[in-house]
């Protein structure tokens, strides 16, 4: 098992040149038959972190939170996420937050679609992106 997780390198190789070989210091091997296992041991607590209700799939991750009040949920989500952020960070993982998206179910609030437009998340100063539908794991989310 040491030897599985210790002492790896990567470089990247394109039509006839190859980069310098760097030292891989965390994280799970690649390709090997170990490696989902690996990271869900390595991911495990991340749902802990937080408030969130949060689901683990592979490499992509899926968090919920609710609240009645659409501001409140606002400071919500926003403090919430910079927990998961710094886990993030402790745990020497990335998050390209770019592709990050949340949906605002429409009905579970009363209220005007352009206070919904005004509705913001940040995380490691980036605006997530909002969208109307999503599909994760095959199965289709939307806001109605």
């Amino acid at each position: 098992m040491k030897t599985c997780l210790s002492n790896r390198g990567q470089f990247t190789f394109v039509p006839n040149t190859t980069s310098e070989i760097n030292k891989i210091t965390c994280g799970v091997p690649q390709g090997s038959t170990l490696a989902p296992l690996f990271f869900i041991i390595f991911a495990n607590d991340q749902s802990k972190c937080s408030s969130f209700s949060t689901k683990l799939y592979a490499d992509d991750t899926y968090s919920c939170l609710a609240h009645s009040d659409l501001k409140q949920l606002e400071l919500m989500l926003n403090n919430e996420s910079i927990k998961v952020d710094e886990w993030i960070c402790l745990n020497k993982l990335s998050t390209n937050y770019a592709k990050s998206i949340y949906l605002l179910p429409g009905n579970s609030f009363n209220k005007a679609e352009e206070e919904k437009a005004n509705f913001q998340i940040h995380i490691n100063n980036v605006v997530l992106h909002r969208k109307r539908s999503v599909k994760y794991l095959g199965v289709l989310s939307d806001e109605s």
